[in-house]
């Protein structure tokens, strides 16, 4: 094929295109950022704001990411292309099971809230643990809007109806910024708090998320209905193929919420920085190591169907080697200026000038992991290839324990605070992938 084929066929569209609307989206969740840290600084307020996610996450990660991550698209396409009517009613079965599923657990996430909030926020005193409570209640509804707005997606994605698929996440964001810039400033007349006008945000955003989905997957063929089937032979499929990847996702998440509680301990503004950080180390990550995992997976899963182990080990190191060199320049990169970048971006109305020195610091950190991290989405698709989702996840899950043992002798016994999680972060990634690789080595080798 050549260069010129090759820009224009279907698959080359559809990556420019997704591409340019991960950059785009990884830009307005910045904006999104800056207008948070203008208005609430790194305070208490938004430290809430950030913890109230991690029940949430957790319900969707559960019920719905690892499905539509791993199950909804291969068993979809597969039935779309033989019986399409069985194809829709394959999913519209799944949407409805599962979002009956995410309902009863919001429900019991509203009703037990407040005891929720005290183990993911130790640090907080009660009328904060309140509020958090409160907080967490709203966003529960927004884990019930992308019950259904994230599988209509997957079956976008399946269909590569990727415009509305692409720009959803973007909505979601600009939902947030909305609620930052006109909600957060009438919540004191309505008698409440006004970090509570980000958790209306968050809802409104979900709802576009939804919103611009919805419509395309009506037009490409999905109807809502009252299809719910748990013995059907699809669904069980779907859940077989997704228990791997919901495990993993459970487990990171859990991991998650339990270093939130410890970052909780550690100053005012902890969860904050820590998620400022994050969200910027995690653009080179989903940039390059994403998207280059994402490319070379139908190829690695080619080779491996048809045993060409020979062949699926120069292609993964010929991709690890391009995510290191590429991953590697923008980490030495972002290093080298982070506090400028920290500055330019985030150096805005409250957030005050000692917030931004840890947070570049804390970025810093970061860095040491970035190229593990990207090269990881690379290698795990390789064993994902194969068929094999149980090494990922045993890896992940002893990463995952070693990352939240670390953080709690960094941050608690040392006193290193928000800097001993972040180096107990960047180790733990490491050596996820050092792991990742020994065991493909050992394993695969041809």
């Amino acid at each position: 094929m050549t260069i010129r084929g090759f820009f224009s066929g279907t698959i080359a569209r559809a990556s420019i295109l997704l591409a340019f609307f991960t950059i785009a989206g990884k830009i307005v969740g910045l904006v999104r950022d800056r207008i948070l840290v203008g208005q609430f600084g790194a305070s208490t307020e938004l430290d809430l704001y950030y913890a109230a996610f991690r029940i949430p996450d957790l319900i969707f990660n559960l019920f719905i990411l690892g499905a539509t991550s791993s199950a909804i698209v291969p068993i979809f396409i597969e039935h779309y292309q033989k019986d399409k009517q069985r194809a829709w009613d394959i999913a519209q079965n799944f949407l409805n099971v599962t979002f009956v599923g995410v309902c009863m657990a919001s429900l019991v996430v509203i009703i037990f809230a407040q005891p929720l909030a005290g183990l993911i926020g130790p640090g907080f005193n009660p009328d904060q643990l309140a509020l958090l409570a409160q907080l967490m209640r709203v966003m529960m509804v927004s884990s019930v809007v992308f019950a259904a707005s994230t599988v209509l997606g997957s079956i976008l994605h399946a269909l590569q109806r990727f415009l509305a698929f692409s720009l959803a996440p973007i909505l979601y964001n600009v939902g947030i910024i909305l609620g930052a810039l006109y909600v957060v400033p009438q919540m004191s007349a309505l008698g409440q708090e006004n970090i509570m006008g980000l958790a209306l945000g968050v809802v409104l955003g979900s709802l576009m998320h939804l919103a611009i989905q919805a419509p395309v997957a009506y037009q490409a063929g999905f109807r809502f209905g009252t299809l719910f089937n748990i013995s059907d032979g699809a669904f069980r499929r779907m859940i077989t193929l997704m228990i791997p990847r919901t495990l993993a996702l459970g487990a990171y998440n859990v991991g998650l919420t339990i270093i939130t509680g410890i970052a909780s301990l550690v100053g005012t503004g902890s969860i904050t920085i820590l998620n400022l950080a994050t969200n910027i180390q995690f653009v080179p990550v989903s940039v390059i190591g994403i998207s280059l995992a994402t490319a070379v997976f139908p190829q690695l899963s080619a080779h491996a169907s048809r045993q060409e182990i020979g062949e699926l080990h120069k292609k993964l190191t010929y991709s690890l080697w391009t995510t290191l060199w590429m991953s590697g320049i923008v980490a030495v990169g972002i290093f080298l200026f982070r506090q400028p970048l920290i500055d330019i971006i985030f150096r805005v109305g409250a957030f005050k000038a000692t917030d931004s020195s840890l947070t570049a610091s804390v970025l810093g950190i970061f860095m040491f992991s970035v190229v593990a991290q990207s090269m990881m989405h690379v290698i795990t698709r390789a064993y994902y290839a194969l068929q094999n989702t149980r090494t990922p996840f045993l890896i992940a899950l002893f990463s995952i324990a070693l990352n939240v043992a670390l953080s709690m002798l960094f941050a608690l016994k040392y006193h290193q605070g928000v800097v001993g999680i972040a180096i107990a972060t960047a180790i733990a990634y490491n050596i996820n992938f050092l792991l990742l690789y020994v065991a493909f080595r050992r394993r695969y080798t041809p």
